[in-house]
């Protein structure tokens, strides 16, 4: 007979209020569960409810049989958006714009957990009062599918999913085998679900359940933000007419059967003369996020060249045609200035000839709109530009040479970190550069294993030949060789710490610098009162305060850049005339 679940082994007397305000946050009936040996989810029947006893074993990892889950009920007190290992927006790029569309739409608070050893990330959206589990769900899925997220399975899902004409979709319960806390900023795990008691892991999730829960009012604001966002995509659906200024780069460009000419055909109504779908996708990618890797300042010169010469109209950006070149030049400049997210040294050292290609992309034009007053261009690279390559690559190979000859001197193994933090370089530059130090690296480390005493290679019935004889399995004895494990274990742990203090330090740092450039640049681009401006700066400036109003610090921020971007708006309509008909 299977001994009975004895409760106060994992969760002594005095936690009985703690399981059940954990307990009550599940919905019991229609479960899945998972086979601990392996397998795939299976749905229970739907009149049978799950227990207390249940969830809290599958919590306390103590389950002999399954992995649980749970469906929603028709309330809830969290959300869940589901990533899979595999999915595109697996990486620190898409959760920080998953952050930031959450935290627009008034959901400012999360907790990001890995929900188990598949590495996939569960994050949890909190809240201090139910809300409804099908309008929760209709609010989150609208939400990602306007800031242009793909809701599906594998990639991108969204919990409750109580679905309209089926029990819905269940989720893997908190708090099981594989389960960890990670930290947003860095992806690193803070603490793994294997390393608590059932007790400590209960605490600190419901202390998440406390400190990180959103109001209902935030819910609200979802809601409102959802219903604006809708309203503006319905009005961008219009058929927008090009302006008589705007007139092909190049010839008519074939539409094929892919996403950027479909998302083109939405957003313009048909499909403009010579746009190239794939270019003009990809400059407004570049306007909404800017630069998000290395060496992406070209093609983000060409592409931006390219969105903002037809406009965008989902997003009311007027189109700069031809007539606009100097604007168009000047606004990709101020955009790239403020918005290359560290990513183009050569924009962050403030080096004249940076942005150079910038002009010449701009004053490109087809052979037969050449005329002898057109401002041609050269595409040489500068000479400036090569010669800085070349002087940088001599300079990181020779740190590298003798950050490796000062550890070389040492007569022990080193790290990476150790020989990059020596040689002052980029981790991809010392790669880069790993013909300079690989083979020296193996051999040490490979030396310094074969010397090592055997209370450093830990292996069973293992020890010093001037120790004593190995314990006995009857003994309880901490063997030397864990001992020293758990000395190097704890090193390490005091440097991971030291690292990230002084990581966190070095960005409050850039925040507030980032946070005073941005409004630096507001200032001067807000001084000149918009009548005194031409059509041209006009729409130039549109461009470069909206991208800029989108990475606004704060929302005070915002608020006082709102009422010249307006005034600008106003301005332009009113030089307007009414259009004219052809006859």
């Amino acid at each position: 007979m299977r001994p009975k679940f004895a409760r106060a082994k994992y969760f002594p007397s005095g936690w009985e209020a703690d399981l059940d305000r954990f307990v009550a946050l599940f919905h019991r009936y229609g479960y899945i569960y998972r086979p601990l040996a392996g397998g795939t989810w299976a749905s229970a029947n739907e009149k049978w409810g799950l227990t207390d006893t249940e969830i809290i074993k599958a919590i306390s990892n103590v389950h002999e049989k399954f992995i649980l889950g749970t469906r929603a009920g028709k309330t809830t007190r969290f959300a869940v958006l589901d990533i899979d290992t595999d999915s595109r927006y697996h990486n620190q790029k898409y959760l920080d714009k998953l952050l930031l569309i959450l935290s627009r739409a008034g959901l400012s608070r999360s907790s990001l957990f890995r929900s188990s050893h598949s590495e996939g990330w569960h994050l949890y959206l909190f809240f201090d009062e139910p809300i409804s589990s099908a309008e929760l769900h209709h609010q989150l899925v609208a939400l990602l599918k306007l800031n242009d997220f793909v809701v599906s399975k594998g990639t991108l899902e969204v919990f409750p999913n109580p679905g309209k004409n089926s029990q819905g979709m269940g989720l893997r319960l908190p708090l099981q085998h594989g389960f960890a806390w990670l930290d947003k900023r860095t992806l690193d795990v803070d603490h793994y679900r294997e390393q608590m008691s059932p007790t400590k892991a209960l605490t600190y999730f419901l202390d998440l359940l406390d400190s990180d829960a959103n109001t209902y009012k935030a819910f609200r604001l979802l809601k409102d933000h959802v219903s604006k966002l809708e309203n503006k995509r319905e009005k961008a659906k219009l058929p927008a007419s090009m302006p008589p200024n705007v007139v092909p780069l190049r010839a008519t460009v074939t539409l094929t059967d892919n996403a950027d000419g479909h998302l083109v055909i939405s957003i313009f109504g048909h499909q403009p003369t010579g746009l190239n779908a794939e270019n003009w996708c990809r400059g407004r990618q570049f306007s909404i996020e800017g630069l998000t890797g290395p060496s992406q300042r070209a093609e983000a010169i060409f592409s931006l060249n390219h969105y903002l010469f037809y406009g965008d109209p989902s997003r009311n950006l007027l189109p700069m045609g031809y007539g606009y070149e100097e604007e168009r030049d000047w606004a990709i400049k101020e955009f790239l200035e403020s918005r290359h997210n560290g990513h183009s040294s050569d924009i962050s050292q403030g080096r004249a000839d940076a942005l150079e290609q910038s002009a010449r992309a701009a004053h490109w034009r087809p052979p037969s709109k050449r005329g002898a007053d057109t401002k041609t261009y050269t595409a040489a690279v500068p000479i400036s530009w090569v010669l800085e390559n070349k002087k940088r690559k001599t300079s990181a190979r020779r740190r590298i040479q003798d950050a490796l000859d000062g550890l070389k001197k040492l007569g022990r193994s080193f790290t990476t970190v150790e020989l990059q933090e020596a040689a002052e370089c980029a981790r991809d530059t010392l790669y880069k550069h790993s013909d300079i130090w690989r083979q020296d690296y193996e051999d040490l480390a490979a030396g310094f294993f074969a010397i090592c005493p055997d209370e450093y290679n830990a292996v069973v019935e293992a020890a010093c030949p001037k120790s004593e004889p190995p314990s006995t399995t009857t003994q309880k004895i901490t063997p030397p060789g864990l001992l020293a494990a758990r000395r190097i274990v704890s090193e390490m742990s005091m440097r991971s710490k030291r690292d990230m203090q002084k990581s966190s330090k070095a960005s409050d740092q850039a925040r507030e610098a980032a946070e005073n450039d941005w409004r630096s640049r507001v200032a001067a681009l807000i001084s000149t009162s918009p009548p005194s401006l031409s059509i041209g700066e006009i729409k130039a400036r549109l461009f470069i305060l909206r991208g800029l109003l989108s990475i606004a610090p704060y929302e005070e921020d915002a608020r006082s850049l709102l009422p010249y971007i307006q005034h600008l708006q106003k301005e332009f309509g009113a030089r307007q005339g009414p259009p004219s008909l052809a006859t």
